[in-house]
């Protein structure tokens, strides 16, 4: 499945006690369906807060319907801030965690004075200006592979913090600014990291020559604040 949603309401991706969770309603939307007590799989476990434009999930069922009956039947039985884009049947061997080869996401700032009201679940309000090109040459030390422990919060069970960062690109519109990240993997809150760190340069408190040595560091405390959730979205997953 293919899947879009809002995650202003949630509690994040993962089923957990007495909250409300992608993965428990989407269950029990299939639950719904097919009468069968299944397993979600997502390819990732979105915190709090952060949305979806693309998220892939799996599961298995006995259900004889057919793969457009079920994306209508399973969308039927979610609310407004979630639906299937997309529904296929895959190969058995097919996890929509384990079989990811990367993610792409985005992250979106409103770079004005003024709080905008349709924005405010979507983008983070910067209300001073941005250096916009300090941030690009910013994010051009962070690009490529590294040990990124930096960019790491607490409570991460990865064995390894390198990963390889295959495009970071800062785009400018209408006083919006999108940071898109893809790597091959993500770290817990890495591009919340990431975001925070380039807007402290944006803000000319970071140099971006500064980056280099943050990396290397491997300090969480030298790299910029986590970025709040709501502005960062999953956009693809690579398979």
């Amino acid at each position: 499945m293919t899947l879009e949603y809002d995650g202003t309401d949630y509690s994040g991706w993962q089923r957990q006690p007495n909250a409300r969770s992608v993965q428990e309603t989407l269950e029990s939307a299939i639950a719904a369906v097919t009468g069968e007590s299944v397993r979600v799989t997502g390819a990732g476990r979105t915190d709090a807060g952060v949305h979806a434009l693309a998220q892939v999930a799996s599961f298995g069922t006995s259900s004889h319907l057919t793969a457009g009956e079920l994306k209508a039947a399973i969308n039927a039985n979610l609310p407004d801030d979630a639906s299937v884009l997309d529904l296929q049947e895959a190969p058995a061997e097919f996890d929509a965690q384990r079989s990811a080869r990367g993610k792409t996401y985005a992250y979106s700032i409103l770079n004005r004075m003024e709080r905008s009201p349709l924005l405010r679940r979507t983008a983070l309000l910067v209300n001073q200006q941005l250096d916009i090109g300090a941030m690009r040459r910013a994010a051009r030390f962070i690009r490529g592979e590294h040990d990124f422990a930096c960019f790491r919060s607490a409570g991460s069970s990865a064995k390894t913090s390198v990963r390889r960062v295959t495009h970071l690109d800062i785009e400018e519109r209408d006083g919006l600014l999108f940071i898109t990240v893809s790597a091959d993997g993500f770290l817990y809150n890495m591009v919340r990291a990431i975001v925070g760190t380039l807007i402290e340069v944006g803000r000319g408190k970071m140099s971006p020559e500064d980056l280099p040595d943050i990396i290397s560091s491997r300090d969480r405390a030298r790299a910029g604040p986590t970025a709040p959730p709501h502005g960062l979205c999953l956009m693809a997953v690579d398979y």
